[in-house]
């Protein structure tokens, strides 16, 4: 899952001029995930918090003209941190970990989306 995303973002950065133009919400509720994800701990009201945030990025950026590699980037994220949220009985390793892939990501994501044109 980690190799796709990078993938696609290498892939996704030379792709700039097939992307929909910068959209500062698009790119807050980005931040907002990664920032929910690094400063999150792993009980039930800050997963949930990441989840529905994710989710909120998934859908909005789900109609977005000429945006189908975000759309693609939400939507693999959302999968990472659904996991998460579906997890019964979280291990602190395990919640940590995945908070840390999720960080990851969302940087990742957020590094394309600020360098789509303006």
């Amino acid at each position: 899952m980690k190799r796709l995303i990078v993938l696609s973002v290498v892939f996704l950065s030379g792709c700039a001029l097939w992307m929909a133009n910068y959209d500062s919400n698009e790119y807050s509720l980005v931040n907002q995930v990664r920032t929910q994800a690094i400063v999150g701990d792993c009980s039930s009201q800050s997963v949930k918090n990441l989840y529905n945030t994710t989710l909120e990025l998934k859908n909005f950026t789900q109609y977005i003209p000429q945006n189908d590699a975000t759309i693609g980037l939400a939507n693999q994220l959302y999968v990472i941190v659904d996991e998460l949220h579906k997890r019964e009985n979280l291990s602190p390793a395990y919640c940590k970990a995945k908070l840390n892939t999720i960080a990851k990501s969302a940087e990742e994501i957020q590094r394309v989306v600020g360098s789509k044109p303006r």
